[in-house]
């Protein structure tokens, strides 16, 4: 990125922030390729400049028009104002309660729905498509991810919850995407954050605020990795399951409070033939052999597995559960004609706060320090200003 001085003004501008507020750079859009995109003033107004100076400024109900040329810039029109040629344009918000719509065109594909969002914007051209970054306040940042990784019919309790666990991920990957020239990104693998405008729900709202900066550390003052998925299925993975690194923060245990809820259990049907080759191609599995075919038709699961009939075949459930897109990597395999039927358990890695167990345990009256302590055990409540190593 060409740090020129009005680029480095920008930096220095959205971490002129109050004592104890924290900005983020988030890339929206991150999945897509965006050919133009119409960005629409909902409320307040907006600075819009280059990196020569001011442009112009948007009022409520105003419209930009952007879209990246074939020279990897960007076409930039007001209304039906033609506003000049740029390489990158600085949005910047009147005020804290400012927010706008953005409507993406993308390449040769469907457009995508429009989203809000609050905080400033940072528009480029990167490689014939348009990039987006949000800068935004930490806190009005989980206001979103709440709503896009929880729903927005949650408990306040539950969601005092999210918003920890979800305001330590981004402090301890701070720096995922930084080599970008962002911080986080707003796809599941940082957090899922679809939109966040003043006025999200009272709940939302309540629980961002009644844990503002709190975070969780262990008891070495370390940084509490924190990880979560929909549904563990009555048991917990340890991240060497899921992924190729061992966290002792995790050990395996049993959770009784999201077995009977909507996520718990799941069927899919593979036919044998499909399910075989795969085994044959990918780790060398001789299917002729009636012995083999019968542990693979025949594979049972009561507690959690790292690898699929046995390690020494050295098939990870892992790579079942990204080849035939399965719910969880919690399952167990019957014969059924001439097809192979799962039938599986949870929804997720299963790793951490199992979000259904956690949201059944506030319905039973737990607090969200109890739970807290029940999926991140040794964990501790800490502010998100004091020292930290990282684990």
């Amino acid at each position: 990125m060409k740090f020129t001085k009005d680029l480095i003004f920008f930096i220095a501008l959205i971490y002129s922030c109050p004592y104890g507020a924290q900005n983020l750079m988030v890339r929206l859009f991150s999945q897509n390729e965006i050919q133009s995109i119409e960005l629409t003033v909902l409320h307040g107004s907006y600075q819009v400049h280059s990196n020569k100076g001011f442009l112009s400024e948007v009022n409520h109900g105003g419209v930009i028009y952007l879209q990246v040329n074939s020279s990897n810039q960007i076409h930039v029109a007001q209304n039906d104002a033609f506003l000049g040629i740029h390489d990158t344009l600085f949005l910047l918000q009147s005020s804290h309660s400012d927010y706008v719509r953005l409507s993406p065109k993308l390449t040769n594909k469907n457009d995508i729905k429009s989203r809000k969002y609050e905080g400033d914007f940072e528009i480029s051209a990167f490689h014939g498509h348009i990039q987006l970054v949000n800068v935004i306040f930490l806190e009005s940042y989980l206001e979103g991810v709440l709503a896009s990784e929880a729903g927005v019919r949650c408990a306040k309790e539950y969601y005092k919850i999210q918003a920890i666990i979800s305001r330590s991920f981004a402090r301890n990957n701070l720096n995922k995407h930084m080599h970008q020239g962002f911080h986080l990104c707003d796809a599941v693998h940082c957090q899922a954050y679809y939109g966040n405008y003043q006025g999200e729900l009272k709940g939302i709202n309540e629980g961002v605020k009644e844990t503002y900066g709190v975070v969780l550390v262990d008891s070495n003052d370390c940084s509490f990795p924190t990880f979560f998925s929909a549904n563990c299925g009555g048991q917990s993975a340890e991240t060497d399951q899921i992924w190729n690194t061992c966290l002792p923060n995790y050990v395996s245990h049993e959770d009784t409070f999201c077995i009977h809820t909507r996520q718990a259990n799941w069927e899919m049907y593979i036919s044998k033939s499909r399910f075989l080759n795969y085994l044959s191609e990918n780790y060398f599995f001789d299917i002729s052999s009636r012995k083999n075919r019968n542990l693979a038709f025949n594979f049972t699961q009561t507690e959690r597995k790292t690898f699929f009939i046995h390690p020494s075949y050295g098939i990870p459930l892992r790579d079942l559960r990204a080849a035939f897109k399965l719910r969880s990597t919690f399952f167990s395999c019957e014969p059924v004609g001439d097809k192979i039927l799962l039938r599986g358990r949870g929804f997720g890695h299963g790793i951490g706060l199992c979000q259904e167990g956690a949201m059944e345990m506030v319905k039973l009256g737990f607090n969200y320090k109890e739970i807290l302590n029940f999926y991140f055990r040794g964990s501790i409540l800490a502010d998100w200003n004091s020292p930290l190593s990282h684990w």
